[in-house]
Protein backbone atom coordinates (compact mmCIF):
# COMPACT_ATOMS: atom_id res chain seq x y z
CA UNK A 1 0.00 0.00 0.00
CA UNK A 2 1.34 3.40 -0.97
CA UNK A 3 0.83 6.18 1.56
CA UNK A 4 0.65 9.85 0.67
CA UNK A 5 0.97 12.77 3.08
CA UNK A 6 -2.36 13.96 1.62
CA UNK A 7 -4.22 10.81 2.70
CA UNK A 8 -6.11 10.88 5.98
CA UNK A 9 -4.75 7.70 7.53
CA UNK A 10 -3.45 6.46 10.86
CA UNK A 11 0.06 5.11 10.32
CA UNK A 12 2.88 3.46 12.25
CA UNK A 13 6.09 5.22 13.27
CA UNK A 14 7.92 3.26 10.54
CA UNK A 15 5.53 4.61 7.91
CA UNK A 16 5.76 8.13 9.36
CA UNK A 17 9.54 8.00 9.23
CA UNK A 18 9.40 7.10 5.54
CA UNK A 19 6.99 9.96 4.79
CA UNK A 20 9.09 12.49 6.73
CA UNK A 21 12.38 10.98 5.56
CA UNK A 22 13.49 10.97 9.19
CA UNK A 23 14.85 7.92 11.03
CA UNK A 24 12.32 6.15 13.21
CA UNK A 25 14.73 6.51 16.15
CA UNK A 26 14.63 10.29 15.70
CA UNK A 27 10.83 10.29 15.89
CA UNK A 28 11.07 8.23 19.07
CA UNK A 29 13.56 10.69 20.57
CA UNK A 30 11.35 13.65 19.64
CA UNK A 31 8.38 11.98 21.36
CA UNK A 32 10.34 11.33 24.55
CA UNK A 33 11.95 14.78 24.73
CA UNK A 34 9.02 16.81 23.39
CA UNK A 35 11.23 18.29 20.66
CA UNK A 36 9.33 19.39 17.56
CA UNK A 37 5.91 18.51 19.06
CA UNK A 38 4.72 16.25 16.26
CA UNK A 39 1.21 15.11 17.27
CA UNK A 40 0.88 11.37 17.80
CA UNK A 41 -1.63 8.88 19.17
CA UNK A 42 -0.90 6.40 21.93
CA UNK A 43 -3.21 3.42 21.70
CA UNK A 44 -2.26 1.02 24.46
CA UNK A 45 1.46 0.53 23.91
CA UNK A 46 1.24 1.43 20.24
CA UNK A 47 2.27 4.79 18.78
CA UNK A 48 0.48 6.00 15.67
CA UNK A 49 0.48 9.17 13.61
CA UNK A 50 -2.30 10.73 11.54
CA UNK A 51 -1.10 11.78 8.11
CA UNK A 52 -3.29 14.89 8.36
CA UNK A 53 -1.38 15.91 11.53
CA UNK A 54 1.96 15.28 9.83
CA UNK A 55 0.95 17.49 6.90
CA UNK A 56 -0.13 20.31 9.25
CA UNK A 57 3.13 19.99 11.17
CA UNK A 58 5.16 20.14 7.96
CA UNK A 59 3.18 23.14 6.67
CA UNK A 60 3.81 24.96 9.96
CA UNK A 61 7.57 24.48 9.59
CA UNK A 62 8.06 25.90 6.11
CA UNK A 63 10.78 28.56 6.17
CA UNK A 64 11.60 31.17 3.55
CA UNK A 65 10.34 31.42 0.01
CA UNK A 66 6.75 31.81 -1.07
CA UNK A 67 4.21 29.18 -0.06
Amino acid sequence: MSISINDDLIITPAEASKLLRTPEATLSKWRSTGDHNIPYLKIGRNIRYRTADLKKWLDAHVKGGVV
